[in-house]
């Protein structure tokens, strides 16, 4: 077996840490809505392909297609666009299926206003967490090493061995009386700052300025000390607001929906996760009760 050399082990905890942040976050947006109702009429996995399908693309439809009944697709604009900026006619597709269809025919269902996935904003977040989160790495492992080694070429492999060793967490280094390590080598300090602390508080500002554009309440998940009140509600509304983005677009498609193949019977419903939501913002007691003195007023979720 080959064995990592440390820039290939450092790579591969990059791509690592940098997927695992993309991950997570998309966990997260394509839990926030469930289509209720949408697998019963459109098969099994039909809600969540739709929500994946809006992460990654942006946009999706429904069609009745005459041989395979309702679905939910990806899509693409396809001819000409009208007036309005919108498709005349669209291609529906996934994998083994590809027709077009005129605009009138399908339900055209947008992500938000934009057409934007949510993806190409969570990439961002997650690039960013990764360069924290990593820098934590070295930050931390320079606490326990916080030195360079300054040796002749001759003893250079001889070298690498005795910090691998020390950088293992090996409690003890044996050497033998023909290494002289006090005439091969000098030990330089480093002395870097312990800086995780920061970083740390700067990680959690990033996920919960992801959080707010994906509309989740975060104003109380990292803070302990008392929360203000106009602080609380300004954080509040601007989550409204983005949560909105994301959910009047998949109210009017489901509604369309409704209308253009149910006679307007509710068959389809968009639900908005609230379970999922309130187990992610949940107070921690000591917040609510900590009242401290009288500088502020406390804001009380309950």
């Amino acid at each position: 077996m080959k064995k990592i050399s440390e820039t290939d082990l450092a790579k591969i905890v990059n791509d690592r840490t940098m997927i695992d942040y993309l991950d997570r976050l998309r966990m997260l947006a394509t839990s926030l809505f469930t289509w209720k109702g949408l697998d019963d009429v459109a098969g099994t996995g039909a809600s969540r392909f739709l929500e994946q399908s809006l992460y990654e693309n942006g946009r999706a439809c429904f069609v009745k297609d005459d041989e395979l009944g309702f679905l939910a697709l990806k899509v693409n604009p396809s001819d000409k666009l009208n007036v309005y900026n919108l498709p005349t006619k669209v291609m529906a597709w996934s994998i083994g299926y590809n027709k077009q269809y005129n605009f009138d025919d399908v339900v055209y269902i947008m992500n938000n206003e934009l057409e934007k996935p949510t993806m190409q904003s969570l990439e961002l977040f997650a690039m960013r967490l990764y360069e924290t989160e990593r820098t934590i790495d070295v930050n931390l492992q320079a606490q326990k090493t916080p030195i360079l080694i300054e040796g002749d070429t001759k003893t250079i492999l001889t070298l690498k061995n005795v910090y691998m060793q020390y950088s293992g967490n090996t409690p003890f280094i044996f050497g033998n009386k023909q290494f002289d390590i006090s005439n091969k080598l000098n030990v330089l300090k480093t002395d870097a700052p312990y800086l995780i602390d920061k970083l740390d508080a700067h990680k959690h500002q990033i996920f919960n300025d992801a959080l707010t554009i994906l509309g989740i309440d975060n104003a109380n998940t990292d803070k302990k000390e008392r929360l203000i009140t106009n602080e609380v509600e300004s954080n509040e509304q601007l989550v409204t607001y983005y949560l909105n983005c994301w959910y009047k677009t998949r109210k009017k498609a489901c509604d369309e929906i409704n209308k253009k193949f149910f006679n307007g019977e509710n068959k389809i419903e968009i639900v908005l996760n609230k379970d999922v939501m309130d187990l992610l913002n949940k107070t921690e007691n000591d917040i609510i009760n900590n009242r401290g003195d009288n500088n502020g007023e406390i804001y009380d979720y309950n």
